[in-house]
């Protein structure tokens, strides 16, 4: 993973996202260029976690599968990742997983994560 990203995606992984102390973690939400940005961010994943079955929305692990350019105007990467944890669907001993693009773009000097853009 890439070192920036790498260590946005350990921050998140192992924790329950439904939860208000994760929400209001500062070391997550320094990420994004905005508090609307990270309440987008943190709501859209939270959803999907939960239609996925990911168990408490707590990702065990975080996969990158790949990266790629975004558009050359916002100079910007895309990264195509898959969240895995416990399934919360009764009978099922497997893992969840979720398949999903997060967008990180390069603005006032760092890399921030965007949502919504992909």
């Amino acid at each position: 993973m890439l070192p920036l990203s790498g260590i946005f995606y350990e921050r998140i992984t192992s924790r329950r996202f439904n939860s208000r102390a994760t929400f209001e973690d500062p070391s997550v939400r320094q990420f994004f260029p905005t508090v609307a940005a990270y309440s987008d961010y943190y709501a859209a994943l939270v959803d999907a976690l939960d239609e996925a079955h990911v168990r408490y929305n707590q990702p065990t692990r975080v996969e990158l599968l790949e990266v790629s350019a975004g558009p050359a105007v916002e100079a910007g990467l895309r990264l195509r990742l898959r969240f895995v944890g416990p399934n919360d669907l009764p009978l099922r001993w497997w893992s969840a997983s979720l398949e999903r693009t997060d967008e990180w773009q390069w603005r006032d000097g760092r890399w921030w994560v965007v949502p919504g853009k992909v």
